[in-house]
């Protein structure tokens, strides 16, 4: 019960923190590490009740809210003018696995697949963090941090000229 609270926890102080110090990348992954929290506790508590043994067989809601999980990241990744969305969502992408790995054996001991959960919360949220501190760091050093690559037709800027049209 303590390491959920410690989650929790962790949770909440990484999201204030990109929520209130982060660009735009740190706070749309803490707002989508929020949602998917929220539901994976509505879908695992809320709708299935609290069972004891939990990681014993494959929880295909939470699969589905973790691969849910990954494509917003993935797609966070491939906008944000930053290398840890990549990290962020190989980390959770492991614990997608862990899903898949149950499901093809189910044999596998629940730690084992209970790790494999950990393993990919517990480091991006200290990814997230210290993405946040990163950005603080390119601020203070250049004056300006970008958040979102050039590739992107939205994210270009274009100049505005009165009598030109766009």
């Amino acid at each position: 019960m303590i390491h959920i609270l410690f989650f929790y926890g962790l949770l909440g102080v990484a999201c204030l923190y990109a929520a209130w110090r982060g660009g735009g990348p740190e706070r749309l992954t803490a707002a989508a590490l929020i949602v998917a929290t929220v539901a994976t506790w509505i879908m695992a508590i809320g709708l299935g009740g609290s069972r004891a043994g939990r990681f014993i067989g494959v929880e295909y809601g939470v699969l589905v809210i973790d691969g849910l999980l990954v494509a917003a990241l993935m797609a966070i990744a491939l906008c944000a003018d930053r290398f840890w969305p990549l990290w962020m969502t190989a980390l959770h992408a492991f614990g997608v696995v862990g899903h898949l790995a149950k499901a093809i054996a189910p044999d596998i001991l629940p730690n084992v697949y209970q790790a494999a959960h950990l393993f990919s919360a517990y480091p991006g949220l200290i990814l997230l963090m210290l993405a946040t501190r990163w950005h603080r760091m390119r601020l203070r050093q250049d004056g300006h941090d970008p958040s979102w690559s050039n590739f992107w037709r939205w994210s270009i800027p274009r100049p505005r000229r009165i009598g030109h049209i766009v």
